[in-house]
């Protein structure tokens, strides 16, 4: 009887000696999991601080397009009250003006290509009998 009680305790032992190294194994697979874990967290962070510094970066370039884009579509807008104001049969006052304006030496939009030259400017204010060295 103690022969088999001995072997039962060691029995009993080997056992508990297992069930204790194979918790270390489980304890140790679990930390091993956690660090891979933290390092695809940062992974993910840095990932994720990435896109959000490209995403603020072309956020700001479609706003700077958006604004351009509104600039010329003002352009456009102002382009085309000229074209209907010289539809409307006002080409030849529209000329005269400016032809006035360039006897008077006063300058031009450079957008707006149908101005008269300074000579045309002094034939129109010859021809309309206009002084065209009045200043």
């Amino acid at each position: 009887m103690f022969i088999d009680q001995f072997w039962i305790g060691a029995l009993i032992a080997v056992v508990l000696a297992g069930a204790m190294l194979f918790l270390l194994l489980q304890v140790q697979k679990m930390k091993h999991n956690q660090k891979q874990l933290a390092d695809e967290k940062r992974a993910l962070e840095s990932r994720i601080k990435s896109l959000e510094s490209k995403i603020d970066f072309l956020s700001t370039g479609s706003m700077g397009i958006g604004q351009r884009l509104m600039n010329t579509e003002k352009k456009l807008h102002q382009a085309m009250e000229k074209q209907n104001e010289m539809s409307q049969g006002n080409i030849g006052n529209l000329f005269q003006r400016q032809a006035d304006r360039v006897l008077k030496g006063k300058k031009i939009p450079d957008d707006d290509v149908a101005s008269p030259s300074r000579s045309e400017a002094k034939l129109m204010a010859l021809v309309s009998n206009n002084d065209p060295n009045k200043n």
